[in-house]
């Protein structure tokens, strides 16, 4: 790991058996800056931008590095756009969460492909129920219509 990189600590979302990969910017002093809810069980009443220790930012997980999409800053570039905010309201797991943060901060686009994965699956299965309700329907429908 090395200044400006993006660290990945896999957590579980609030609490339940889903696992999501948590993101923030190592800062090569032992530091992480990362986005965060105040309350990791109440992930929808907001939070905000921190710089925590390594470890806590790890919480006891392995620390991985991200590199995809690719950096388009220099390190100390992407560690100064992560530093300057520390402190910043306003975190939401679905439109500004630690992913968006890590990403822009490493990019200057706000990106989360785990929330892009998990619209896409929920189309699939919205989709999918809605085919098999139409076709249920259409079929109890087309019994009572009288044949001619």
């Amino acid at each position: 790991m090395a200044t400006g990189d993006r660290l990945v600590a896999k957590r579980w979302l609030a609490g339940t058996l889903l696992p999501y990969m948590h993101h923030g910017i190592d800062v090569g002093d032992g530091t992480v800056v990362h986005a965060r809810p105040d309350d990791p069980k109440r992930i929808f009443e907001g939070g905000r931008v921190v710089r925590t220790s390594l470890e806590e930012f790890a919480d006891g997980s392995p620390v991985g590095v991200e590199n995809e999409p690719p950096a388009a800053f220099p390190p100390e570039e992407i560690v100064r756009r992560a530093i300057e905010h520390v402190g910043r309201e306003g975190y939401s797991p679905v439109i500004d969460n630690c992913e968006h943060f890590a990403t822009w901060c490493a990019t200057g686009r706000r990106e989360s492909r785990q929330i892009d994965r998990l619209v896409a699956v929920s189309t699939r299965v919205l989709s999918l129920a809605v085919g098999i309700l139409v076709s249920r329907t259409g079929l109890r429908i087309a019994g009572r219509i009288p044949r001619a």
